[in-house]
């Protein structure tokens, strides 16, 4: 059963994670590397079998259990001997790891705790912009070259009057790189391809109808709009998901700089200046 919290999570969790570490610590230390006896308990037998019963979808026979418990006091060997040796030292890879290991203990505990629908709306109201989808257009456009029309308004005036009788859209115009028709693009692509707020231009137009000219990047169009979705907000319940997943992750980050900053404390930290900095040639 998940938990819900009526105030900010974060000094929670923190807590939390603290104490999980602390668990962790006292747990580690009944396997100290220091002592020559290596204890294979029922409850980690019984680990070893739940392990192979979920990849294999049965619990293992005798033999293969032996198979596993051997395979464990190997890797617990050499786990033993390789620290004794000095080997974790200095070990980039294992450095990585090992602070992998401490991010995911946070991870697991965000995703274990659900913030209350009051904190996960507070959360969505404060973003809604970025939740916002943004308006979407199909539409069709003739371009015309500024650059090489002098009378360009002019040539706009009888391509739409062409067009009014009938002509087929894409065998009027200039060429360039820009597609003849465009499907469902929101507005921020729009203007992405067509530079500037060409999306806005857009907005002033009725549906199904040629107008223009449009002024774009490249120069000016006729264009008719196809098909039109204006800007919509989405009710929490519909993204839901998609918010708490934002909002653990945030949470996520939240409890690894406190618990970083907790543990950082602990440690005196002497950084030397750095090296004067080489004249340049």
């Amino acid at each position: 059963m998940k938990s819900h919290w009526s105030r900010d999570p974060s000094l929670h969790f923190a807590l939390i994670g603290a104490a999980l570490f602390g668990i962790n610590s006292l747990f580690s230390s009944s396997d100290s590397i220091d002592t020559e006896s290596i204890v294979i308990s029922e409850s980690r037998i019984d680990h070893l079998a739940a392990l192979f019963e979920r990849g294999w979808q049965r619990p293992p026979e005798p033999q293969e259990l032996q198979g596993l418990i051997d395979d464990y006091v190997r890797e617990e060997v050499l786990y033993r001997e390789a620290i004794r040796q000095g080997l974790d030292k200095n070990d980039t890879v294992i450095r990585r790891r090992l602070r992998m290991k401490m991010e995911f203990l946070a991870k697991d505990l965000v995703e274990a705790i659900e913030p209350s629908d009051a904190i996960l709306q507070d959360y969505y109201q404060q973003r809604i912009d970025h939740y916002t989808q943004p308006a979407e257009y199909s539409f069709e456009q003739i371009f015309l070259d500024s650059d090489k029309r002098p009378q360009v308004a002019e040539d706009a005036r009888i391509a739409l009057t062409q067009l009014v009788a009938g002509a087929d859209y894409r065998e009027l115009g200039d060429n360039n790189l820009l597609q003849h028709s465009f499907s469902k693009l929101s507005s921020e692509r729009i203007d992405r391809v067509f530079g500037g707020s060409f999306s806005l231009q857009l907005a002033e137009l009725q549906p199904d109808q040629w107008a223009g000219p449009l002024t774009s990047a490249y120069g000016e169009h006729l264009v008719r709009i196809t098909y039109y979705q204006p800007q919509q907000v989405p009710e929490l319940a519909e993204i839901r998901a998609d918010v708490l997943r934002d909002w653990q992750i945030e949470e996520q980050k939240k409890i690894l700089q406190t618990q970083y900053e907790t543990l950082r404390a602990k440690y005196q930290i002497e950084i030397a200046s750095p090296a004067t900095e080489v004249a340049r040639q």
